[in-house]
Parts: C-alpha cells; structure tokens; sequence
C-alpha cells in the first residue's frame, strides 16, 4: 500500500515537473518546421545542405528545417506536382531564365521582391545572376550557384606555336588556321546526344545580337526567318568549311571527344565548367580557359552560366520561418561553404576568391558579364530543344544555312506558337 502511495507521488511529481519543463522551454515544442525539396546532384551537395540546416537550427531553435532529396528525374516529376495540386515543400531548388520564368507566368512562384528589397540582396549578388530571376523587375528566386561555359585549351600546345589566348573574332581565326596548319584539329566536340553542339548556336547569337535578341528568339517571339539568325550561321558556317572541327562529332559524347585533346591531336573545345572534373590529374595544369571571343565590340558582353536557385511555391505562407532560411541561402557564408563543396561559383559576390584555377577564371568571366544566358534548351521549352539541337547538330553536316533556318522556323511555329 505504501509502495502504491509513492508510486502515485512520484508519477504526480513527474507530472508536475514534464509541465513546468514545458512551460519553461516552449520553443522546443512549438518549433515550426520547413519542408525544403532539392534536386541532388552530388553526394556533397548533401552534406553541405545537411549541415547548413543544423546550424541554422541551432541560431533559430523556433525552426526545424526538413530536407528531402531527389535524383534529376524524380524531382522534375515532383516539382510539376507539388505546383499543379499546390501542396509540398516550403522551398524548392530549381534553375533560372525561362526554367523559372514558365512557373511565374503560371502564377505559381512567390514574388521574393520585398525580402530583396529588405536585406538588400542586390548589393550580393553579380548582375547577371539578379535578371536570371527577375521578370518585369521582380524577383523570384535566390540564386545560388552557377558555372561558366567557354574555351578550354592545352596550354603547351599553344606555346608551341606561339599562340595567345584570342580576345576578338579574327584573333580566333587565327589561332584556329595555326593549329590546322600545325596538323593539329582546331576545335573537338562530341555532339552525339546533340546538345553540346547548341551551345555553338547560343554564343555566336549572344555575340552577335545580344542577350535580348536571344530570349525573345527562343521564347517565340522573332522568327528564325530574321537576318540575325543568318549571321551567325554565316560565321558557323565559316568555321565549318574552313575544316576547324573534328570529323567524328556526332558519334561521341562530349567526353569521348576529349582524348583529342589529352593526345594533343586537337587545341580547344567550348564546354562547361564541369570538363575540369573530367580531365586527367597529370594534365590539368596544362588546360587553361579563355572566354568566347568578343565578335561585334558594339555588343554588351553576355555568357552562357547555367544558374541554380531556391524559390517558393505560391501556395507557401511566406511568414518570417521561410523568409529567414531564404535568407540564410544568400548569405556569403553558406554560399562560401556550399560552392567550394560542389565545385561551383557563388553569385554572391561577396564570396571570397577560390583556389582553384578555373573557378577563378569562372568567377572572373562571370563578375564581367552584363547577363547571362542559361543554355539553349533551359531557356526555351522541351519540345523546341530536342528540335533545335539535333537541327543544330545536323547542320554541323550540311552546312546548309537556307535549310537550318526553314527547319528552325517550323519547329518555332509547332512548339512555341
């Protein structure tokens, strides 16, 4: 009986002490959580995001941040889910230009325009990453990370012959009729899942029409009929028939195509910044980087930097939680951490200079950039990519310009009209 008695005691006296523990501590209890959805590209990207949510945890115990990964395609699946039925994450990653544009005019993205406005994003942010998410002076998105695209070459090689990085249009053609003369292919590029060859086609028009030019065209709005279009696959053209690319493009991945240059039988190739975790250790101090050459100096320089990004669902209740995680992904220090992980740039402009030789060159190429575009098939649908890069690739062929533009010009009234 008396065991009874103090058992009851004791259980009261726990009681007493689990609710004043509550009262005491209701942070703990009443923590809110945020749902964030992240496309995965490396297993680092993992551990950096883990870790940046514990401690921002720890500065904000009111906060609990839940971080659900997924592979590329599982993730593009889920995201036009979570939109259409408007119920998932709080924020999601996603990519800038008209990736993200196509959601806002959806009205399905929040307008992040007064947390910029409130912390003063704009002051970290490099220029060309602000208008890959921004529309009609708004912004959307935080951006996060992106890389550069431009010429890789073996720098023995143009020692050799005494070459320079070229600056301008004709410089290039130079170094290029060099190397040919040498017994060496000017440029390697493997073409074969037709992507890499649109990457030709968004540079030369950027060159030559400007990044403006570029959207409008690849959203619909100019016909591929216009005398813009010609030019550049005039100064393709002029490249084609001067014998600058390998033979066998349009039977290699990108990588196959790269032991050309390993053996020195090819000088350069235009790629993305993703080549320098491909090429050999033993060889990796002998490439260095040039941007693509300048071709009308009247033209604002524009680059080719694929952006990724953290938006908001319009469905979120965008209250001080998410706005203090956003918050957090622009800052310098996370986005230090984060791009030195996963081997990218930081937008922030704040971020202090990496290391490594062409994150440097990255940096620099992008910092000049007065925008930037987000590749051919992210700045314009799915269906008109597919279209357009295997045109693109199949002119690489025929050099036929009248043919490329009128299949251009059909696949524009089909998949954009």
């Amino acid at each position: 009986m008396h065991d009874c008695k103090s058992r009851q005691t004791l259980g009261f006296l726990g009681f007493i002490l689990l609710f004043l523990s509550t009262l005491l501590h209701p942070v703990a209890s009443q923590a809110e959580t945020i749902e964030v959805g992240i496309l995965q590209s490396a297993p680092v990207q993992k551990i950096v995001l883990v870790r940046h949510a514990k401690q921002f945890e720890d500065v904000n115990p009111d906060i609990q941040v839940k971080l659900n990964f997924y592979s590329d395609a599982d993730f593009k699946v889920a995201l036009a889910e979570w939109l259409e039925s408007s119920r998932g994450p709080d924020i999601v990653t996603w990519q800038g230009g008209q990736r993200l544009y196509q959601y806002v005019e959806q009205n399905q993205v929040e307008d992040l325009s007064a947390i910029w406005s409130k912390y003063n994003l704009h002051s970290n942010f490099a220029e060309g990453a602000v208008k890959a998410v921004s529309l009609n002076n708004r912004r959307y998105a935080i951006p996060v990370s992106y890389y550069q695209w431009g010429f890789y070459y073996r720098r023995s090689v143009f020692q050799t012959l005494g070459l320079s990085e070229p600056s301008s249009w004709q410089e290039f053609l130079n170094v290029c009729e060099t190397l040919k003369n040498a017994g060496i292919t000017p440029i390697t590029i493997g073409a074969k899942n037709k992507w890499t060859s649109a990457a030709w086609f968004d540079y030369l028009n950027l060159r030559i029409n400007g990044l403006d030019y570029h959207q409008r065209l690849l959203q619909g709005e100019i016909s591929f009929n216009n005398a813009g279009v010609k030019n550049v696959f005039k100064k393709w053209k002029q490249l084609l028939d001067s014998g600058y690319f390998v033979d066998r493009y349009n039977g290699w991945t990108w990588s196959e195509a790269m032991p050309y240059m390993y053996h020195k039988m090819a000088g350069m190739t235009l790629i993305g910044n993703f080549f320098a975790g491909a090429m050999p250790t033993t060889l990796r101090d002998d490439f260095g980087f040039f941007r693509f050459p300048i071709i009308d100096s009247k033209q604002k320089i524009y680059e080719e930097a694929p952006l990724d990004l953290y938006m908001v669902p319009k469905y979120v209740n965008l209250n001080s939680s998410v706005e203090r995680f956003l918050v957090s992904l622009s800052s310098t220090e996370f986005q230090q951490t984060y791009n030195e992980g996963v081997g990218m740039i930081s937008p922030n402009i704040k971020v202090r200079s990496n290391s490594d030789y062409f994150i440097q060159e990255g940096q620099r190429t992008l910092k000049q950039a007065a925008g930037v575009s987000q590749f051919f098939d992210r700045d314009t649908n799915a269906d008109m990519a597919g279209a357009a890069t295997a045109i693109f690739t199949d002119f690489m062929d025929h050099k036929n310009i009248s043919k490329t533009i009128n299949e251009l010009e059909i696949a524009r009234q089909k998949f954009l009209l």
